[in-house]
């Protein structure tokens, strides 16, 4: 019966183990779960923040982004008046493309505001009238366009 005895043991030594592994095992699969969980709550977190509050580089972007509102143009030069109210200036500058396209860069050099009359009144007191029909050069109106830019 002594050789039995080590034998029996060691049955039952194994079988505890196997339940100590399978409670082990069943931990684990319920840590896992548990992060799981965590993790899905802290994405859709972020999701409801993304839709709550718009992306800054989004905001920056658009606050960067100028439009060429009114355009004129004359021998002296080339003025444009963009819709955040700024008036820039090129003065000597042909009416050309790469022309417009350097006045979005530059710096501003006075403001303005639309009047009801649809005037354009500037910050130094001076009044503009844009009529499409008139000879003085108004190439752009209220984004729309009267004259056909030379693309050079």
């Amino acid at each position: 019966m002594k050789k039995l005895y080590p034998i029996i043991l060691f049955v039952l030594s194994c079988g505890s183990s196997n339940q100590n592994s399978e409670a082990i095992k069943q931990k684990e699969l319920e840590l896992k779960e548990r992060e799981l969980n965590l993790r899905e709550r802290e994405i859709q977190a972020m999701e409801t923040n993304k839709k709550s509050q718009p992306n800054k580089s989004q905001e920056a972007n658009k606050k960067a982004k100028r439009e060429l509102r009114y355009l004129y143009y004359a021998n002296g030069g080339i003025v444009g008046y963009f819709d955040d109210g700024t008036v820039t200036g090129c003065p000597r500058c042909d009416f050309s493309k790469s022309n417009i396209l350097a006045m979005f860069k530059a710096k501003p050099h006075a403001t303005y505001t639309v009047e009801r009359d649809g005037s354009l009144m500037l910050s130094n007191g001076t009044r503009e009238i844009p009529n499409a029909n008139d000879d003085r050069g108004w190439a752009l109106i209220d984004f729309k366009w009267n004259q056909k830019v030379p693309q050079y």
